[in-house]
């Protein structure tokens, strides 16, 4: 708690400010380096065409088209944040594949549930960490968090809306109770190592609001009851996990 009221009230740097701590900027460029939004990186551009076509290919209905062309709009936009933020440092290109703890970002799609799964699990998963910098002491980072938390946080409802209404009959929840053991384990990954160093840094400076295994510890807590409200039978936290 102390740690974060010192930045709260400490000084808060401007694009280009001389002196901005090189921890500091060091460690923005090197989390939003890897961070898979960026829309100048070809990885990126390759996931949002394979995500709009699951989304137009699998969608059951036409109302929720639209809001799935909103949430591919708003993840475009995203691509473009980061790439503004990180060409005040001089990183004007990117080529970064998918990190591997978000390897959820190269599962399969197969189904309409996946899709559901992908959106209520993976997005929700960028509330706690990635797009929540409101005690970053950098004003580009701080200007954009609310609307970052925002439309990520509608990403992840709209998921598990549609998955709530996908579970509503029983081959749609026998569907979700097989593929909860594909996408939980790996939206749990996407936290990272529990004694990750890098974590260490982003939490001192406010990119992260607590470490990686607390972080993941109360996104089992927030996210498991939703899921078992509506029938799903969450595994083993631990089950299937590649990295702890």
């Amino acid at each position: 708690m102390e740690a974060t009221v010192e930045r709260q009230m400490g000084r808060i740097y401007k694009r280009g400010d001389p002196d901005m701590p090189e921890e500091l900027s060091n460690a923005i460029v090197k989390v939003l380096t890897k961070h898979i939004e960026n829309s100048t990186n070809p990885h990126f551009t390759k996931l949002l065409s394979y995500l709009w076509d699951r989304c137009m290919t699998l969608c059951p209905d036409e109302e929720t088209k639209d809001q799935l062309a909103l949430l591919m709009m708003q993840e475009v936009g995203h691509g473009v944040i980061t790439w503004r933020i990180l060409k005040d440092f001089g990183v004007n290109q990117v080529d970064v594949p998918v990190d591997k703890y978000q390897y959820a970002f190269n599962l399969p799609i197969d189904t309409w549930c996946d899709l559901c799964y992908f959106q209520a699990l993976t997005d929700r998963v960028g509330t706690y960490v990635g797009e929540n910098w409101g005690d970053v002491p950098y004003e580009p980072m701080r200007a954009v968090a609310p609307q970052l938390h925002s439309e990520e946080l509608f990403h992840c409802n709209l998921g598990y809306k549609n998955l709530v209404k996908h579970c509503k009959t029983p081959e749609g929840l026998a569907e979700a109770n097989e593929l909860i053991h594909k996408w939980w384990p790996a939206a749990l990954d996407m936290f990272g190592r529990s004694g990750s160093k890098s974590s260490e840094v982003y939490l001192k400076w406010g990119i992260q609001k607590k470490g990686n295994a607390e972080l993941r510890e109360q996104y089992i807590k927030d996210t498991r009851p939703l899921l078992e409200k509506i029938g799903i039978k969450v595994p083993d936290d631990n089950a299937n996990r590649r990295f702890q």
